[in-house]
């Protein structure tokens, strides 16, 4: 989607005028141009918009990043999706074969990272990672100085714990931690950080890493997200986990019985109770 169509999505979405929309920040006529597809917007423009109205920026972006982003950028993004649902779904199948076409991905070094870790994990081969490789992974997630805030560190983090020392491991989490537990995420953030809190519980518990105050930092940063059902899977997994550390297994077995049957059987086959 282009980006004066995304405008006017949401635009008619707030039920605005073109005049109420813009505040004057461009003329009318002009926005009108936009709109149509005819004219473009400064990025200067376009944030104050978005901005003025309160509009989420990672949901805007993620509305019209499919027009704008290279076509091996949205090869791997539709191949990481076919990949999750593989996993989801235990189809090993599946699996190797996606994995044959991301190694013939030109460029991508991030997103190789992950899935390379994740078939090892799924192979139960982390052992067989090479040094070098944890190396690069490492070096790779370091090199970001800002890599709180560069959401593709962020998924190479959630997807290579791994490959961290317990003491590298522990303080990135403590560092996101302080950086997201009580402050007003995006969406998209919301949803990341989410996700890394439940791959550092599985972690914890399954590799006997107990780490007390982030896993109390994490079971609370999952308890405070909203309740829309975008969220619902990862608050739920955080309940799990606390039982499982709690050591109430008949609870956590009940709560896992319960995904399992809304459909998430998939997504919680490794969680051993």
């Amino acid at each position: 989607m282009k980006i004066g169509k995304a405008l006017k999505e949401e635009r008619t979405r707030l039920g605005l005028t073109q005049d109420e929309m813009i505040q004057g920040i461009v003329h009318k006529s002009h926005y009108s141009k936009i709109e149509h597809g005819i004219k473009g917007i400064s990025a200067d423009s376009l944030f104050r918009i978005l901005f003025a109205h309160h509009i989420d920026v990672d949901g805007f972006l993620e509305m019209i990043k499919d027009e704008y982003i290279s076509k091996d950028e949205k090869e791997a993004e539709e191949l990481e999706n076919k990949i999750m649902t593989a996993f989801n779904n235990h189809n090993k199948d599946e699996i190797e074969k996606y994995i044959q076409e991301v190694l013939k991905l030109s460029g991508n070094k991030i997103f190789k990272y992950r899935v390379i870790v994740a078939i090892a994990t799924f192979r139960r081969k982390l052992n067989e990672l090479s040094n070098d490789l944890k190396k690069n992974i490492i070096n790779e997630f370091t090199k970001h100085d800002t890599w709180l805030e560069d959401i593709d560190s962020l998924k190479l983090f959630g997807n290579c714990m791994q490959v961290f020392s317990e003491e590298q491991l522990d303080d990135c989490m403590k560092q996101i931690l302080k950086r997201y537990l009580n402050n007003e995420n995006s969406e998209k953030i919301a949803e990341r950080i989410a996700i890394i809190c439940n791959n550092y519980l599985y972690y914890c518990y399954y590799f006997k890493h107990l780490n007390n105050s982030n896993i109390v930092d994490c079971l609370n940063y999952l308890k405070k997200l909203d309740t829309r059902s975008h969220y619902m899977f990862y608050r739920i997994a955080g309940f799990f986990f606390e039982y499982m550390f709690k050591g109430d297994k008949t609870k956590a077995k009940e709560i896992k019985d319960q995904l399992v049957m809304w459909g998430y059987g998939g997504r919680v086959a490794s969680w051993k109770i």
